[in-house]
């Protein structure tokens, strides 16, 4: 088959380029700060919001594709990866806390979704549960034991109106073991299912509703970044542990 006929539309990659293990930011920036803590990385491509690199670490060949904000690009980006051969993947992204305890910068392992997004409705119906696969979710909990880092574990609240808010859903998902709000994670769980893929997610909080105490724009940025540098060690070294597992 010609080259341009295996090239994917949106992330310009064929097969061969990416590895079967993915991490998934959103954001083009942490894509270069993932790669850079690979023992070695590629820069394959740059189209729109998808910067992506494939690399190694500690042997295991990895591969980080960034998504951009929200469910229909990120969705593009797990199918094309996906037609790739890539079929285990970690969302390393943002998040609001929506817990009293849980500090500005905390680390949170997500394990399932409330789907306030619109695309995962075009994949599977509405009683369908937005679940993290198993077994990255314990590896996750695993890895970020091994490195001795703190971490909280719950659900998300997946949105697309990042300024919109339902204050009534809101008072009710305080009440729950909703951990935070972000906006990819409901959209992946489900295309996940949907194409028997195993899909994971780890997020850094930037901000919390619950938490009185105001934070100068500099300070935020300084604890997610150090929530950021943690869930991405956690992370890589979830799916070098999983690969090491397969094999």
């Amino acid at each position: 088959m010609a080259y341009e006929e295996t090239l994917q539309k949106h992330i310009r990659c064929k097969k061969g380029d990416v590895a079967e293990f993915v991490l998934l930011p959103g954001d083009p920036g942490r894509a270069e700060r993932i790669a850079a803590k690979f023992d070695s990385a590629e820069k394959i491509a740059v189209n729109r919001e998808y910067t992506v690199f494939t690399g190694k670490k500690n042997g295991v060949s990895l591969s980080v594709c960034s998504t951009g904000i929200g469910g229909p690009s990120a969705a593009i980006a797990i199918e094309e990866l996906a037609k790739l051969g890539a079929h285990t993947f970690i969302r390393v992204g943002s998040a609001g806390g929506r817990k009293k305890d849980m500090p500005v910068g905390s680390v949170v392992i997500v394990n399932a979704a409330v789907r306030g997004d619109g695309t995962s409705y075009e994949y599977l119906p509405d009683n369908y549960p937005a679940v993290a696969d198993d077994e990255i979710t314990s590896a996750l909990k695993n890895a970020a034991e091994k490195l001795k880092e703190e971490y909280f574990v719950g659900g998300s609240y997946t949105r697309d109106a990042y300024y919109m808010q339902d204050e009534e859903l809101n008072q009710q998902l305080l009440e729950t073991q909703i951990a935070v709000s972000e906006m990819e994670c409901s959209t992946l769980f489900i295309v996940g299912a949907k194409r028997q893929l195993k899909v994971g997610a780890i997020v850094g909080t930037d901000s919390n509703i619950m938490v009185k105490k105001q934070f100068s724009l500099k300070e935020k940025d300084r604890l997610f970044k150090e929530a950021e540098a943690r869930s991405i060690d956690i992370a890589i070294q979830a799916l070098v542990d999983l690969s090491k597992r397969k094999k």
